[in-house]
């Protein structure tokens, strides 16, 4: 019989959340009476996602969160997926998937920008964005299609990337940790003339994942800024990025989350691929521009255009899931299958627009006229084994508890998808401001969808997106808000048979309160209603597969205090309660069931400080603890209780130099970030990413 794991949840972490962050007024209360004010230095205060006019958060009627590059430094961050570890209403995965950053906010997948681009369509195999090249990353909660089109339900992750200074300045470090990894980093930025700036990144990485497979990158990023006149600029982006990568470890439900006792348990880090055999190899290049103009102070026109090119190579052996997994009564060899994905990926994106300043009596105007383009077009051969059936055999079973290579098997490739796909959208924003104490904000969008599919047009979808908003400074630095936005979101390619998706629409409702007491601190708090129909869920008898139908919903509450003293302390901390659930059912959904692998309940708090020794040495030490919820398997059989986890940081100054110890899941909890059930007996776990220790040593110039 099928056991299952339930925890109840508590309002009392909600009443917790809530006292920490009122018991954090109190500092800023007496901050707002010292005379050091005008000392501090200012971060994440402003954002480009949420309006694409550089507008401050506490302008801007909708959720939104802005990541630096310093706190992503201090929190140990490896992957993209690892800078929201700490952000209100967002919940990254917590196992390493080399597949790509899988991150939801508010129940949702959230598209990834960079620069106001999107990277890569969902969903594609790589194209991971390396942290290091990012100077901030801007959080914009819930449906955002007026400005971004492709934006789904969950928001916007946008990086900003580090681009050229008329400074001479940067960094060279190298970074040695857990999982054999060193790493060496470059970044540097100078003036040639008072007219070209130049900057290089680069990062060049080698190491293993927690199952002992490659974890290696090499990433340039260089880019050229020149000033052609006062009013005029232009930027030009390169990145070239190589990685040599494995595949997950999947090891059997009934042999770790659900095992009778202590020697059923296989190994934390079970892997069951072979090393000849599993790989993730992307090679991903791209070039973009960014060009602004001003034709006066009140008239001004910016462009932003991309090109990428991905080629992808990825091969794995994997734990069978859909029938008995077993090859023998003992329970000792394990059925595996094979996967594998040969695919190019190109991606085309440009985005312009003209912001106009005006006023109409009293009343304030920015309004911002735009049209984007995406064009996407992927080439895939695939090939699978299936329990030894059409169109090739399955690899040899393996001892679980001896695990050896069988060495090489037949196995093959044939063309399964040629597909492209373009978007036009058209949009307008007026943002208005009176007394520059309220600020309203309406869009309205119209987008152009089309896609051709193994030579076969399909139909064009046509869609209007509205956005409005108004947020008002009731009293000095207390402004609440309230929001009504829609997506619309074209989703290339298609299901694992080759059946195409068709667009995800989506509505949501937000209001809320922005407090900021003294400059460097924001309170914010929200409630927020999601509906967004056709919905994508995995497929809960196939790993590799994702089925689209249903009605799903997110309601729920979010409160985040970020304080930020950069010579002196940093405070962040969050809760939310996300109550995302199947609201129609479809195939693989059923009204009331929870929406999979969704927390109900997240909560952070993250802290650091910084003390000055004198003889020009500093240090800075801090720590954080996250907690995430419990969650429900994609077959709602399976609920996974919460976990808590700890990080912490040192760091010491002297001079240009800079020597520094992080560490993620300090203790070294060990706990799956995914599992699910495929039938009676079967069933699979992926480990969460076990402890984290990186040391590195910097010299700033």
């Amino acid at each position: 019989m099928l056991k299952t794991v339930h925890r109840r949840t508590s309002s009392g972490r909600l009443l917790a959340a809530l006292m920490t962050t009122c018991a954090l007024t109190a500092p800023v209360a007496a901050m707002a009476q010292s005379n050091e004010i005008d000392e501090i230095v200012v971060t994440g205060e402003r954002a480009a996602a949420a309006t694409k006019t550089d507008a401050a958060l506490t302008e801007v009627p909708q959720g939104i969160s802005v990541v630096t590059a310093d706190e992503i430094q201090s929190r140990s961050v490896v992957d993209f997926q690892d800078v929201f570890r700490y952000t209100a209403g967002v919940a990254a995965a917590t196992s390493v998937d080399s597949r790509g950053d899988f991150v939801v906010s508010r129940g949702f997948d959230a598209a990834q920008y960079l620069d106001g681009l999107k990277r890569m369509p969902d969903f594609i195999y790589g194209a991971r964005l390396e942290p290091f090249t990012v100077q901030s990353v801007e959080v914009l909660r819930g449906p955002s299609s007026v400005l971004y089109g492709a934006g789904g339900p969950g928001g916007v992750l946008n990086g900003v990337s580090k681009t050229p200074r008329f400074e001479t300045a940067g960094e060279v470090g190298v970074v040695v940790g857990t999982d054999d990894r060193i790493q060496g980093q470059l970044d540097y930025t100078t003036p040639l003339n008072d007219k070209l700036a130049v900057r290089m990144v680069s990062v060049w990485r080698d190491g293993k994942t927690q199952w002992g497979t490659p974890d290696d990158r090499l990433v340039l990023n260089p880019s050229v800024k020149f000033e052609i006149t006062p009013k005029t600029d232009i930027t030009l982006i390169g990145l070239y990025q190589k990685d040599k990568q494995g595949s997950l470890g999947y090891v059997p439900l009934f042999k770790s989350f659900l095992a009778d006792n202590d020697a059923e348990k296989l190994p934390f880090n079970f892997w069951q691929g072979e090393k000849d055999f599993n790989k993730m190899d992307t090679e991903f290049t791209s070039i973009g521009a960014i060009f602004n103009h001003r034709f006066s102070d009140n008239i001004s026109f910016r462009s932003a255009t991309r090109y990428s090119d991905m080629n992808t190579d990825y091969q794995e052996v994997y734990t069978n899931y859909t029938a008995e997994p077993w090859a023998d009564a003992a329970e000792t060899l394990l059925r595996r299958e094979f996967y594998v994905n040969y695919e190019n990926s190109q991606v085309l994106n440009t985005d312009n627009n003209v912001n106009v300043a005006f006023k109409t009596g009293p009343i304030s105007h920015k309004v911002l006229v735009g049209l984007d383009y995406l064009w996407f077009k992927q080439n895939k051969d695939e090939g699978f084994s299936y329990l030894n059936f059409y169109p090739f055999p399955s690899p040899p079973p393996i001892n679980a508890y001896n695990p050896q290579p069988t060495g090489p098997f037949p196995f093959g490739a044939f063309n399964f998808l040629d597909y492209r796909s373009t978007q036009l959208g058209l949009y307008v924003q007026d943002q208005m401001s009176f007394a520059d104490r309220v600020h309203i904000v309406l869009g309205l969008r119209r987008d152009e969808a089309g896609s051709r599919r193994n030579g076969v047009d399909e139909a064009d979808q046509v869609k209007w997106s509205f956005r409005g908003g108004i947020i008002a400074e009731v009293v000095k630095g207390l402004s609440p808000y309230f929001n009504y936005a829609e997506s619309f979101l074209p989703v290339p390619g298609g299901d694992f048979f080759g059946n195409p998706y068709t667009p995800r629409t989506a509505r949501q409702y937000e209001g809320g309160v922005k407090w900021e007491p003294v400059r460097g601190a924001l309170f914010t708090a929200s409630y927020f209603d999601i509906e967004e129909s056709n919905f994508i869920s995995q497929d809960p008898t196939n790993v590799q597969n994702f089925i689209q139908g249903g009605v799903v919903g997110s309601k729920g509450f979010e409160a985040e205090a970020v304080i930020r003293m950069p010579r002196d302390f940093d405070v962040t901390a969050s809760y939310s309660y996300i109550d995302a659930k199947v609201l129609e059912s479809s195939t693989t959904l059923t009204a009331g069931n929870r929406i999979a692998a969704q927390p109900r309940e997240l909560a952070s708090l993250w802290g650091t400080k910084t003390f000055k020794l004198g003889n020009e040495w500093t240090i800075r030490a801090g720590g954080g603890v996250r907690h995430v919820g419990d969650r429900i398997d994609a077959g709602m059989l399976l609920k996974q209780p919460s976990v808590t986890l700890f990080d912490a940081m040192f760091t010491a100054f002297y001079q240009d130099w800079e020597f520094s110890v992080t560490s993620s899941n300090l203790f070294n909890k060990q706990y799956y970030d995914i599992c699910n059930v495929y039938g009676p007996n079967s069933g699979t776990c992926v480990a969460a990413k076990d402890r984290t220790v990186l040391a590195s040593v910097r010299r700033r110039f």
